[in-house]
């Protein structure tokens, strides 16, 4: 993304820049963060920082490398819970070293993440980061008890917002905190509602692969397609409700940064929620 290219670059160093006296875990941890990646929650928060008018300060990248760092810690630990086998288009660390050591591979990241947080001196952020970290954890406790259940459409949005659009209003909010003129409430809205529909969105795009190939299916795991259709068949009309959920989601977020201002920043933006609508 030319766009905001530098930015990107920057924490990409960064998350990929540590020290660790263990020769192996440092080298299946940098091959691991060097993967490709959507780097969805740094690309919307730089965005969003820059539509308001603000630059980028060293404790902005503090906290963006500390998110992607516990997005990625959190995607470890999945894979060991769910057995997954593919991430990213290659082999899960689960897969090639077992679950033990990619539970202590995610732990790893989660004390850099922390780290990178206490850089801040700064408790608000800390508990902000604390209690997200709770409630994604909470999420994926929600999603293990309901396996083979198919959960309320209320059940399954409190799991979406916990185990995916928190870490968005974490990253979003504290940035804001760390402007001249922040938006806090618009910075919130922005993230929860885009959060939520860019997960409803993976979920959708799982159930479009087909009951014999969707990996929530196999799993257990029923999400807005099932719920909204009460059926696990294949149904154009699921798809058609679950992009109407998606479409509310997405509505929120542009009212968001309709106050923001309107420049390339908040185009860019408008431009990331319409995909999810399709």
């Amino acid at each position: 993304m030319k766009l905001i290219q530098n930015e990107l670059d920057n924490v990409r160093t960064r998350i990929k820049k540590f020290n660790c006296e263990t020769e192996q875990l440092k080298t299946v941890l940098s091959d691991f963060l060097s993967q490709d990646s959507k780097f969805i929650r740094t690309i919307t928060s730089v965005l969003f920082t820059k539509a308001c008018g603000e630059e980028l300060t060293e404790e902005h990248y503090n906290i963006l490398a500390a998110t992607e760092l516990i997005h990625n810690a959190s995607l470890i630990h999945d894979d060991a819970i769910d057995n997954g086998s593919i991430r990213r288009g290659v082999s899960s660390l689960n897969r090639q070293y077992g679950n033990k050591f990619s539970i202590i591979a995610g732990d790893y990241l989660m004390t850099l993440a922390v780290s990178e947080l206490l850089k801040l001196n700064n408790n608000d952020v800390l508990n902000i980061y604390f209690d997200t970290l709770s409630k994604m954890c909470e999420g994926e406790s929600i999603q293990y008890f309901q396996k083979g259940k198919v959960p309320t459409l209320d059940e399954y949005l409190k799991k979406t917002r916990y185990k995916t659009a928190e870490l968005f209003k974490a990253c979003f909010i504290t940035m804001q905190m760390y402007t001249k003129f922040p938006k806090i409430s618009e910075a919130r809205d922005f993230a929860i509602n885009y959060g939520t529909a860019f997960q409803i969105k993976n979920d959708l795009e799982d159930y479009k692969r087909g009951t014999d190939n969707s990996s929530d299916i196999k799993e257990g795991i029923y999400t807005a397609p099932v719920i909204l259709s009460n059926s696990f068949k294949d149904s154009d009309l699921a798809i058609e409700k679950t992009l109407d959920l998606i479409d509310n989601y997405c509505r929120r977020a542009r009212l968001s940064i309709m106050s923001v201002g309107n420049n390339e920043y908040s185009d860019y933006l408008t431009e990331l929620i319409n995909k999810l609508c399709n």
